[in-house]
């Protein structure tokens, strides 16, 4: 497996952002070990990546633990454990598309229609849908931007579950209706005269 030098530059980017947790002496020598990785080391440690199930395709199949927003035949939505913002979601296809340009239409309509469920709950004031490169195979993300600077942050199972709640509730717009009373005439009495016997 022949790695391009964009996708060998693009693996050694990720491994130095998954260090940037490390203390600055850490972190300088973890960077140095990065740097000095060759490129067929580079490719022999993605190998043995592969070898392993890939977190995509767990979640597609549901042997990770994960809050699924929707799901299709084609695709399933969950809420990001490493959320840019509030109600951050990854489209997951559930066959392995490996180029941006071989996405299927009907997925980035799901991930579409997912936005729209989310503009709709949270209202942000703009939503992306974004194709995206990680751990080797092409996901759509759908990101809410509420104004605010986008940071990547760690969110709790239970934190997700409520962001679920807040997307799923359906909101129902109580139409009022007024009832006109239609006004009669007035009714005539009859009188009559009082009859003696």
């Amino acid at each position: 497996m022949a790695l391009t030098k964009k996708q060998i530059a693009e693996a050694k980017s990720q491994l130095s952002a998954q260090i940037q947790n490390l203390t600055p002496s850490q972190r300088e020598e973890a960077q140095k070990q990065i740097d000095s990785l060759s490129d067929e080391a580079i490719e022999e440690m993605i190998a043995q990546q592969t070898g392993k199930q890939e977190i995509f395709r767990m979640i597609a199949s549901k042997k990770v633990d994960s809050v699924i927003v929707d799901e299709n035949s084609d695709a399933i939505a969950v809420l990001s454990i490493r959320a840019l913002s509030k109600g951050h979601c990854l489209v997951i296809p559930k066959e392995v598309v490996r180029e941006k340009d071989k996405m299927p239409k009907k997925i980035i309509d799901f991930a579409v229609a997912v936005g729209k469920k989310i503009q709709d709950s949270l209202k942000p004031k703009k939503l992306d849908v974004k194709k995206e490169e990680k751990f080797g195979e092409i996901v759509l993300e759908v990101v809410p931007d509420y104004g605010e600077k986008l940071a990547e942050k760690e969110v709790s199972k239970s934190e997700l579950e409520n962001v679920l709640k807040e997307i799923n509730v359906i909101k129902i717009e109580k139409k009022v209706e007024k009832i006109r009373k239609k006004k009669s005439a007035p009714v005539k009495l009859l009188k009559l005269k009082r009859r003696i016997p």
